[in-house]
């Protein structure tokens, strides 16, 4: 994050009081993401649901740190009796009222930065749906050595803030890379709509064809970006999903199934020019989706990468796809 930002974060000043009915609301949905991420999230990520859950809300007039230790310029408030989390406040600061993120604001471990679901623009089903995503990073960044084999990728270009991750140099509006990359989209589409028929290993086998294009298109140093991304981003969103359509409360359940079908049509619906970073959501949780097709041991190999080229490879020979 930028410096000052983070100078922002620490500089702001306190805020004291009781915590009023209207304000407990969205901890009591925080207090039920965090319940069934612990309940059921090791499921899916062995760890999951004891990955650091520390979350920065952030109101109209303040924001509220709970369930992690908090830096100078908060107030403790004592125990939160939704999350059963000690719980700090300070004054509003810069941080804008509709971010859903997960980062290491305050240094590791990373926290839940969000705003309120009508500060988000998100219905409350929504929200929650968006905070098994956000916990999912914290999940990732919570792994052994992630900071030391993210630093290894050497993509940074001696940025410290970690903005590198949003503002890496992509070629999106190359001609040659939105080619490829449409071809390879649409191609990724076709093989998640055939799977479990017996055109499946084929469309598989044609997905890597283009997946070795789109590469070649934008060039190892990008593509090596491109790959974390899909890595963080696209596999968050299909965790997203995936626990959202294991979540008890039905409207959630309903936000992720909205979630799958709008990943699937942005596969063939994909403008690399139009979409910019954001292409990597929908293309790596396509990724992820075509993974599961061939078992789920490529869940037991994905902590130790940051990529999904050689997930991808290792499941293709489990279907004969290669």
């Amino acid at each position: 994050m930028p410096a000052t930002l983070r100078i922002l974060l620490v500089a702001v000043g306190l805020i004291a009081g009781p915590m009023t009915t209207a304000a407990s609301e969205p901890w009591a949905a925080i207090a039920e993401v965090r319940d069934f991420a612990t309940e059921t999230g090791d499921d899916l990520w062995p760890g999951y649901g004891t990955a650091p859950f520390g979350i920065l809300l952030i109101e109209a007039e303040k924001e509220t740190l709970a369930c992690q230790v908090a830096p100078n310029g908060f107030e403790a408030q004592g125990r939160m009796p939704t999350t059963g989390c000690e719980y700090f406040t300070r004054e509003r600061g810069a941080l804008p009222a509709n971010l859903l993120a997960a980062m290491p604001v305050f240094g590791p471990p990373s926290t839940i930065v969000v705003g309120t679901p009508d500060g988000a623009g998100l219905s409350l089903a929504a929200w929650k749906r968006t905070l098994l995503h956000e916990h999912f990073h914290q999940w990732q960044t919570n792994l052994p050595g992630f900071y030391d084999r993210v630093a290894a990728l050497d993509l940074a270009d001696g940025d410290q803030t970690g903005m590198w991750m949003l503002a890496f140099a992509f070629p999106y509006a190359d001609p040659e890379a939105a080619v490829a990359h449409r071809q390879a989209s649409l191609a990724l589409a076709h093989a998640l709509q055939v799977r479990g028929q017996p055109q499946f290993n084929e469309a598989f086998r044609t997905y890597m064809e283009a997946r070795t294009t789109f590469r070649a298109a934008v060039g190892e140093r990008a593509w090596r970006y491109a790959e974390f991304q899909f890595w963080q981003e696209g596999v968050g969103r299909w965790t997203e999903i995936v626990l959202g359509l294991r979540y008890p409360d039905a409207g959630v359940r309903a936000a992720a199934a909205e979630l799958e079908q709008r990943t699937l049509a942005q596969l063939i619906q994909t403008d690399l020019s139009e979409t910019g970073r954001q292409f990597a959501y929908a293309y790596g949780a396509g990724e992820a989706m075509l993974l599961e097709a061939c078992g789920s041991q490529w869940r037991t190999d994905y902590p130790q990468t940051l990529t999904l080229g050689d997930l991808l490879k290792d499941a293709a020979a489990r279907c004969n796809a290669l």
